[in-house]
């Protein structure tokens, strides 16, 4: 799709400026730090019971992804409450030092142990977020022990899967340092949580028993709730934006469920091969250690960003990727050096890869080994040591599947309107959605929701480094339901509601637990 030029200039103004351009311009370019609220419609509509999703084509969920990689990362409102952007910001820009950037939205939306914290210890608010200056502190993912065979995840090491029949463990960067992973999710997340009380995980069970015995009888979904007198015991689905409980929200948080998965790599600012701290978006950070410590506060990079959203149109979620994560490739007018190789291999001789061939064709190697089962690094548990730096291993990795030709196409569109911002040094790897023309039948059987989508292998090389081949966003989240989901309902369209696509609600305790785990076990 090719951009009209007053367009492009309007959006730059915005985006750089954050000036209020009075000019024709594409819907929502009016306002880039706000959430679009839908595919081709960017803001909350005016008769949300009678709105209607705008027609789409495929470009239009690129468009929507990048609008909403800009919002999520636009500077937060300091003090405000989380989520709220500061409308007289800019965003983050280029600038070859260890300076961190200003915290943005979404690292001030809520953790999801907060959000779940035992049912005994509610009620929690949404509240205003406390940063140490641009220092954070976060408690990265801490997922329901039981759905790991057992074994509890140690916290923001391993990578971020809930339900997988192999857990999944950390992935090393070419300077023998540990990518880092957190969670977080959104104001209309959290209030779906609070309305419903699905913070409790006994509230859920009954929601859901109830909701498959009214499927069973009526073969068809309950109605989900409209208004606060409706019967809401059967189990709700998640908000797209139109619910009645999200209206009184302020308007830039007024959309359907957002969830964010974010990787973060130790930057090396000295010596040999360092990185280039200016090409990545910084922050200073903690994380909490397998035995209970926390590590010691280190400059960081992002390197991977998973946006899960969800809108009338369905459930669509994007993954970013940082451009150095696993080829260089030195860009027009790009103001600042490469770096000696990519961040998560050593590259060819000199540095560079070379167009089209690739150093590793299966996605990863490991002990000089590559594609061979049992090479997956076995996940660190809560109360496991680090080893030494010097017995730790690096992970080479390629990317299995292209990034597809049109993606491209809009990312260099996105890269030049945000030239001047250290936003320009990432890419977006792809989209899954609703298939405009036809479900693909390598995803899944075929309830209307998220696998009907155009992409088969979606993944991100940060955040699903050794499960490159036939995987995807939808593939995985198709396994992601409630509690009470003892055996997978029947894939059928009565049951929709119960392929919530985020395994955030397992994270919910019961409340007739006598002892509970408040969160993970930090200090």
């Amino acid at each position: 799709m090719k951009v009209p030029s007053r367009a492009c200039t309007v959006l730059i103004c915005a985006l750089l400026t954050s000036t209020y351009c009075k000019a024709n311009q594409l819907p929502g370019w009016q306002t880039p730090w706000l959430l679009p609220f839908d595919l081709n419609h960017p803001g909350y509509p005016a008769d949300p019971d009678n709105y209607q999703t705008p027609p789409a084509q495929q470009q239009d969920t690129y468009d929507f992804a990048w609008q909403s990689f800009i919002a999520l990362n636009w500077p937060w409102k300091e003090g405000g409450p989380g989520g709220q952007p500061d409308p007289g910001a800019k965003l983050a820009g280029i600038a070859n030092n260890a300076t961190p950037h200003p915290i943005v939205v979404w690292e001030s939306y809520m953790q999801p142990e907060t959000a779940f914290t035992p049912p005994q210890y509610w009620p929690v608010n949404w509240g205003n977020p406390e940063f140490a200056e641009l220092q954070r502190q976060p408690s990265p993912p801490c997922y329901s022990n039981s759905y790991v065979y057992g074994r509890p995840f140690a916290a923001g090491i391993n990578q971020p899967y809930t339900n997988s029949n192999v857990p999944t463990g950390p992935l090393v960067d070419q300077n023998k340092e540990f990518v880092r992973v957190e969670v977080l999710l959104s104001q209309p997340y959290f209030r779906y949580i609070k309305q419903f009380k699905y913070y409790d995980a006994d509230n859920q069970i009954l929601a859901v028993n109830n909701f498959i015995e009214y499927a069973n009888e009526h073969e068809a979904a309950p109605i989900p709730a409209r208004n606060p007198y409706d019967d809401s015991s059967k189990f709700q689905p998640l908000p797209t934006g139109l619910e009645f409980y999200l209206r009184d929200l302020p308007l830039y948080a007024r959309q359907g469920i957002t969830e964010v998965k974010a990787a973060w790599k130790v930057l090396k600012t000295s010596g040999p091969d360092a990185d280039i701290p200016g090409r990545y978006f910084r922050r200073i950070l903690q994380f909490p250690l397998p035995d209970g410590t926390l590590s010691e506060p280190k400059l960081m990079g992002l390197v991977g960003f998973h946006i899960h959203r969800v809108t009338p149109f369905g459930h669509l979620p994007s993954t970013f990727e940082h451009v150095d994560n696993v080829r260089l490739q030195k860009r027009f007018n790009d103001p600042l050096p490469l770096p000696a190789h990519p961040a998560l291999n050593p590259g060819i001789e000199g540095g560079q890869f070379l167009a089209g061939a690739p150093q590793y064709p299966n996605g990863y190697e490991v002990d000089g080994r590559s594609g061979e089962a049992g090479l997956i690094p076995p996940a660190f548990k809560l109360g496991d040591l680090l080893p030494q730096k010097s017995d730790i291993k690096q992970v080479n990795v390629s990317r299995e599947t292209p990034i597809p030709a049109d993606v491209q196409l809009a990312n260099r569109k996105y890269q030049w309107l945000l030239r001047d911002t250290v936003w320009s040094y990432y890419q977006l790897i792809g989209t899954q959605n609703k298939n405009l023309q036809a479900p693909n039948r390598h995803l899944g059987p075929g309830i209307p929701g998220a696998q009907h989508s155009n992409v088969q292998n979606l993944v991100n090389t940060t955040l699903e480094t050794y499960t490159q081949k036939g995987f995807s966003c939808s593939r995985c989240h198709l396994n992601a339901f409630p509690h009470g989901v003892s055996v997978f309902p029947p894939y059928e369209e009565r049951f929709e509601a119960l392929h919530v696509m985020s395994f955030l609600l397992l994270n919910a305790k019961s409340g007739q637990e006598e002892n509970p785990q408040i969160g993970c076990s930090m200090p």
